[in-house]
């Protein structure tokens, strides 16, 4: 039993190895792109209005750390709807990418995931806003 710990342990930490500078670039490059359009995406948040979901789906699925944070204090500010909240909260890709580049995934592929992820944010955020909207009629 023991060996087979140990076996699993080592392998892990091989593995772990091959993996760690892939990781690294990944996450440098997603640093730098969040802090060069952080400001510019909260800031296209707010003024998205009824697009919100949209907005959010979208916006959702760039990679930074911080973007579901923001949009969940957008919403605790009543800036932008439950919708466009669900929306990032679904299109939101930060730990999908760097394991999958790390994994070598064909380009195509994580392409067609993330406009997949978009559509379906985008399609509850505007379903939920609807229902809310209908809601708030009665």
């Amino acid at each position: 039993m023991t060996h087979i710990l140990t076996h699993s342990i080592e392998h892990a930490f091989k593995d772990g190895l091959k993996v760690l500078p892939f990781l690294f670039i990944t996450y440098l490059i997603m640093e730098f792109l969040e802090k060069k359009a952080g400001e510019k995406t909260n800031l296209w948040l707010e003024k998205a209005g009824k697009a919100g979901p949209a907005a959010g789906g979208i916006l959702g699925v760039i990679p930074q750390c911080g973007m579901s944070a923001v949009a969940s204090n957008l919403y605790a500010g009543r800036i932008i709807s439950v919708g466009t909240l669900l929306a990032v909260y679904l299109s939101t890709s930060d730990e999908m990418l760097p394991v999958m580049i790390s994994k070598s995934v064909a380009p195509a592929v994580i392409i067609k995931i993330l406009v997949y992820k978009v559509m379906i944010a985008v399609s509850v955020g505007v379903l939920i806003d609807i229902i809310c909207y209908f809601r708030k009629k009665e």
